[in-house]
């Protein structure tokens, strides 16, 4: 019994062995940076992969998108969003990943270097709403699995599915395998696939705002007070939530940008107070949405750069006072009269209220804790024997 163990326990380790000789052996070929510039180079990117058009598509060539010679030319930091569906070249066309069963779309920009390179370039073929077939060879699918993985734990919500550089890859060599037994045994034993595209539209730069992740900085810059303005459009119809968000993406925007300039220099400290009025609104939204905890820590965060903002300090006094940190607020409050006398009135009254509130809240108190003590005291007793 132990001899057969021991065999199978060898044999395991030989195939394990060879699954990360196949997965270094993808990880030392694969190239992130070897990419064209444009979608319109893509002879040499298309080299042995053959393209069957399923569906064809009714639509024209977009606006911008002609080649002078005729023919297709999306320009750069074009976005695709499409269905894809991986499948063998089987008598059973066994399916490896689809899409629509994940129920998600997939989104590409072009020119930014997408680690599954000649995606991009048979997207670029495609018109929208066009379907195509396309018959991969192996030899251009040495580091598809360990990238299809980061798909798929994409796809499947998996934490840790980022698309990152060769480093991340390396870590797969160390785990000893993939964690899917399709994506090993394709990484052991290369062979060609069909990629079939449904490419549902095409976004060309200038019709659709860009994302932040592909904005230069100077484009970052611009977009703050963009959002800024957006949320505060939001805010005025109601749609608190919706105001909160574009709040937030300016917030982390100016993150991004203070991550280039060095801490306490000019530039650094005007991004950082740039965080002041956004926080404040953020605040304002929280707080009309019944947030109370995260209103303290957006004022506080707005206090931290300004210390005499009046409007963080009132809008934490009132999220405070829904917290019952009654001294906390008043003391916000005391500190708003004297920034602003012509506030002293206002935050007089709000501390009268307050003095209500708890006087209220202590007589509750008393009240309740008598009715334990009249509940105790009529208790029946047990005569001891």
């Amino acid at each position: 019994m132990s001899e057969k163990l021991s065999k199978a326990d060898r044999k395991h380790s030989r195939c394990k062995q060879e699954l990360l000789e196949h997965l270094g052996a993808a990880l030392k070929g694969w190239k992130p940076g070897d990419h064209p510039s444009t979608v319109k180079q893509d002879s040499p990117s298309m080299r042995n992969i053959q393209k069957r058009i399923v569906h064809g598509s009714t639509n024209p060539i977009p606006v911008n998108c002609e080649a002078p010679g005729g023919g297709l030319a999306y320009p750069k930091e074009s976005k695709f969003i499409f269905h894809y569906q991986i499948r063998k070249l089987d008598e059973e066309h066994t399916v490896l990943d689809d899409t629509r069963k994940y129920g998600k779309l997939m989104e590409l920009y072009s020119d930014k270097e997408f680690q599954i390179d000649f995606w991009e370039h048979c997207l670029g073929t495609m018109l929208p709403g066009e379907v195509a077939s396309f018959i991969v060879p192996p030899e251009r699918l040495l580091s598809f699995p360990a990238v299809n993985k980061k798909l798929r734990d994409y796809m499947l919500n998996k934490k840790g599915h980022a698309i990152k550089h060769c480093c991340g890859l390396m870590g797969l060599q160390e785990q000893g395998g993939l964690g899917y037994p399709d994506l090993d045994e394709l990484m052991m034993k290369p062979e060609p696939l069909e990629f079939i595209f449904d490419l549902v539209r095409v976004d060309v730069p200038g019709t659709t705002r860009k994302e932040i992740w592909i904005m230069n900085p100077e484009e970052k810059a611009k977009i703050v007070p963009v959002l800024r303005e957006e949320g505060n459009q939001l805010y005025a119809k109601g749609d608190y939530e919706g105001a909160s968000a574009r709040y937030k993406e300016a917030l982390a925007v100016l993150e991004q940008l203070s991550l280039r300039e060095k801490p306490g220099d000019p530039e650094w400290v005007e991004l950082d107070q740039a965080r002041v009025p956004l926080f404040v609104n953020l605040a304002q939204c929280q707080f009309k949405m019944k947030e109370y905890y995260a209103v303290i820590e957006s004022t506080s965060e707005a206090l931290s750069r300004d210390p005499n903002n009046v409007k963080a300090l009132y809008r934490r006094s009132k999220a405070y006072t829904e917290t019952w940190d009654l001294d906390l607020a008043a003391e916000d409050l005391k500190t708003v009269a004297k920034l602003m006398p012509e506030m002293a009135e206002a935050a007089a009254t709000e501390l009268k209220a307050l003095e209500v509130k708890r006087s209220e809240q202590e007589l509750k108190e008393r009240r309740l804790l008598a009715g334990r003590l009249s509940l105790r005291s009529n208790a029946p007793t047990v005569a001891h024997r």
